[in-house]
């Protein structure tokens, strides 16, 4: 029996692994119940595992023999906090929780790869380590799991993950060299002016004014500070100045988002924004002030784990069922912070068909996901499972 079968064989169980998932979300850092039922699924398949001290996330080990390496392998589990709007049968039975980013597959596609490796371990190369991750979609799960000791006792030589993709069909693997996501920063602008009558704006300094200034000179800076060859974001998603119409108020609050895939670009941005923000404060008699915060770090493949990914996928799938992503995602992933401390990649999974819904954006409340994707996801990664540490 191939690969490609046994997958096939499994993937029937993890589909309705799966559907149970997806009618019972569960909200970052509340993945209480998820945590419970990857535990049983581990303990019945005499997986040694570990739950976080919250409650929340697993760590199984399969320990392969005579291995000199390990590998990690990782799932996110939480849900989102949208009200699903789908006529699936197993849709969420939590209102105004949804599985609307596919965790519950990525959860399930891990399952499934566990019980195949340890109904192979003899045949592994390198230790596995399965991370089942909580608290993706707020960007602190991988954090703590690495602050808890994830990557030592063995150390983790490599890790890799996977992620649904709408745009590419079922059967289709996507990867990307370079950049696969981008880094995602916070910024809080703060405008300061002197409040006064609407009236009479010759006596006062308007913040609302100059706000508006700095939103649009915000824009030069991906239009002519950045090379036409990268990639960057500048979005303002909050503006917050006034409580009267005929009041000029004090100051503005702006809050935004700043997207990088080149770790030297991203590196500039503070100092490009701050100078931007003042200066145009400043010549309109205001000042401004900015907080920035790091979030997660782009999401780089690591190139020599991923063209082995690529040659032994395509042996698997064929030619054209491996995807080269034309582009990142500027998106973002906290599986980046485990790619900052060992080298590996995250490949996609298509999971769209002529099903118009499964071709929605991911966090769409009406998106769904084909189950038989699941299928190909654990054959890709057991595949590869099988292949490291040669």
């Amino acid at each position: 029996m191939s690969l490609f079968t046994k997958a096939s064989t499994i993937s029937e169980e993890m589909i309705s692994v799966r559907q149970h998932l997806h009618q019972h979300p569960e909200l970052s850092n509340k993945e209480f119940e998820t945590t419970k039922l990857v535990a049983s699924y581990l303990s019945k398949w005499g997986i040694p595992y570990t739950i976080a001290e919250s409650g929340t996330g697993v760590v199984g080990f399969i320990e392969a023999p005579n291995a000199t390496k390990t590998l990690a392998l990782r799932a996110d589990m939480d849900a989102l906090p949208i009200s699903e709007e789908t006529n699936l049968p197993y849709k969420s039975i939590h209102s105004g929780i949804m599985h609307a980013c596919g965790h519950d597959l990525h959860t399930s596609v891990l399952l499934g790869t566990a019980k195949m490796l340890i109904d192979n371990q003899h045949l592994l190369k390198a230790n596995i380590k399965l991370l089942f991750q909580p608290a993706e979609e707020i960007m602190s799960g991988a954090k703590e799991m690495l602050q808890a000791g994830v990557l030592e006792n063995p150390k983790v030589d490599a890790a890799i993950a996977l992620h649904t993709s709408p745009d590419l069909s079922v059967g289709e693997i996507g990867i990307r060299y370079g950049a696969m996501l981008a880094a995602c920063d916070n910024i809080t602008i703060t405008i300061r002016g002197t409040g006064g009558h609407a009236a009479h704006p010759h006596k006062s300094v308007d913040p609302i004014l100059i706000a508006g200034h700095v939103l649009t000179s915000l824009q030069t800076i991906v239009a002519r500070e950045i090379p036409p060859t990268e990639q960057a974001v500048v979005t303002i998603g909050h503006i917050q100045g006034g409580e009267a119409h005929n009041i000029i108020p004090e100051s503005v609050i702006m809050k935004g988002t700043v997207r990088t895939t080149n770790p030297a670009i991203r590196e500039q941005m503070p100092a490009i924004i701050e100078r931007i923000i003042q200066h145009t404060a400043e010549s309109m008699r205001g000042n401004a002030s900015l907080h920035y915060e790091h979030g997660c770090p782009a999401l780089l493949s690591d190139a020599s784990l991923l063209q082995l990914f690529e040659q032994v996928t395509t042996e698997l799938l064929g030619e054209k069922q491996v995807v080269h992503m034309p582009a990142p995602s500027m998106g973002g992933e906290d599986f980046s912070y485990i790619l900052e401390q060992v080298p590996g990649f995250m490949f996609r999974m298509g999971t769209g068909s002529d099903n118009e819904n499964t071709r929605r954006a991911l966090h769409n409340h009406k998106v769904e996901f084909e189950n038989e994707a699941i299928q190909y996801g654990i054959a890709a990664m057991v595949n590869f499972a099988l292949t490291y540490g040669e």
